[in-house]
């Protein structure tokens, strides 16, 4: 308090995208969440009313996506987060043929604004920042897509 520095937690603004934009940018070392896709696009340009429910949304005019992963295994996919929470790796284990060609396929989007779907302690799904991935073709096979992250902040449009 006495050096300035202290931010009192408000949860009314906690999940609020209008804090992150009027500051510019999203940082890891903020511990951004939000409680749904929407407001969560809301920070690049989403202007729809309804809610958003893909795993990834295109942010207009620029390369790259906005992607929220689960980061464990579940029916279709086992992507993990290594203990660095710098690697992703994305791996492919349903059958049907469509995701398939996701892993194998080449990309016109390899830059990826992660926000990984997460229990809080709660128990409550959110959508928690992790950082800017971007395909490493290097580590990439036709059994897997590793993303490497390239940055822990985002500077908003």
């Amino acid at each position: 308090i006495a050096l300035g520095k202290f931010v009192p937690w408000d949860p009314k603004k906690k999940f609020d995208p209008k804090e992150h934009i009027r500051r510019g940018y999203i940082d890891v070392s903020d511990n951004v969440v939000f409680e749904n896709h929407r407001d969560t696009l809301r920070c690049f340009g989403y202007k729809k009313k309804g809610h958003f429910q893909r795993a990834s949304w295109r942010i207009p005019g620029t390369d790259k996506q906005v992607w929220f992963p689960k980061l464990y295994k579940n029916k279709d996919w086992d992507n993990e987060l290594n203990e660095n929470f710098d690697t992703i790796t994305e791996k492919y284990i349903g059958t049907d043929t469509k995701k398939m060609k996701w892993i194998v396929q080449p990309r016109d989007i390899t830059k990826n604004i992660v926000f990984a779907h997460y229990k809080n302690f709660l128990g409550n799904v959110v959508y928690k920042f992790l950082g800017e991935f971007h395909v490493s073709l290097e580590e990439s096979n036709s059994q897997q897509v590793v993303y490497k992250r390239t940055s822990t902040r985002v500077k908003l449009p």
